[in-house]
């Protein structure tokens, strides 16, 4: 793997990160709103948008409210949002190709099972092997 991807991975790997990054997508804007939301301090929300803005995923601007002092107020960038629907196909694609190398493996019990090569008590057990080791019945309910 190269560096620079091992760095976007690691930026990713966060799941605080990624869920501020999903409500930045969802219109959320002002860290205080986000650090009230996931119920975290001011200052980590600011921690993980400064990273996130370093590498040019989000940026900020004040707003100059009528009343009050101006506040700093955060969205994606272009190549933000960009990045993030691109790692979200890739994602989808690797889920379809679990899903099918899962189904594979069961269609090869099913064509041994009915040569009579296995027993239903050895299918059954095998079936349930594949299912638990490639997560199949939670990648076919995932939504998203």
């Amino acid at each position: 793997m190269k560096k620079f991807t091992k760095e976007i991975v690691g930026l990713f790997s966060s799941g605080t990160r990624c869920r501020i990054l999903e409500m930045l997508r969802e219109g959320y804007d002002h860290p205080d709103d986000i650090a009230e939301e996931l119920d975290l301090t001011r200052q980590a929300v600011d921690k993980h948008l400064k990273s996130l803005h370093d590498w040019g995923i989000v940026e900020r601007n004040a707003v100059f409210p009528p009343e009050g002092r101006p506040k700093i107020v955060y969205e994606l960038t272009k190549p933000g949002r960009q990045l993030m629907n691109t790692l979200d196909r890739l994602a989808e694609r690797y889920k379809r190709t679990m899903i099918d190398r899962a189904e594979d493996e069961i269609e090869q019990l099913d064509i041994k099972l009915a040569s009579g090569e296995i027993s239903e008590k050895i299918y059954k057990k095998k079936v349930k092997e594949i299912k638990e080791r490639w997560d199949y019945e939670g990648l076919k309910d995932e939504k998203h």
